[in-house]
């Protein structure tokens, strides 16, 4: 009977030591997954951050990009209007140049006839 008890109580140790066995396994799985999580969690974190950064960067570039537009725009109308103002200037010019060549004609006319 003794033998019988012997064996209860070791089959009883041995259960308990399995159980803290399988306890101490599971402990050490959780703890991985635990920080396993928390690292990934962490990287979560600071892939919104950088997200919210770069947001927040992209806002203020498309602001300065409209600036840009703006200043190209106002400068592409200041180019017409100074493109018109050199074809006005050409013209003038013309008329200025055929108008000294007809004086310069009536004037060698007039010192032929004076020569004469």
């Amino acid at each position: 009977m003794e033998s019988i008890e012997n064996q209860g109580l070791v089959q009883t140790l041995s259960l308990v030591a399995m159980a803290i066995i399988a306890l101490g396994i599971g402990i050490q799985k959780l703890l991985k997954q635990w920080s396993t999580t928390n690292a990934e969690t962490s990287v979560i974190e600071m892939m919104h951050k950088e997200i919210e950064r770069m947001g927040t960067q992209n806002a203020k570039l498309q602001e300065e990009l409209s600036k840009l537009q703006n200043e190209l725009i106002e400068l592409n109308n200041q180019l017409s209007k100074l493109s018109i103002e050199n074809n006005k200037l050409q013209e003038e010019v013309s008329a200025l140049t055929l108008e000294l060549n007809s004086f310069k004609k009536l004037a060698a006319i007039r010192k032929i006839k004076v020569q004469q």
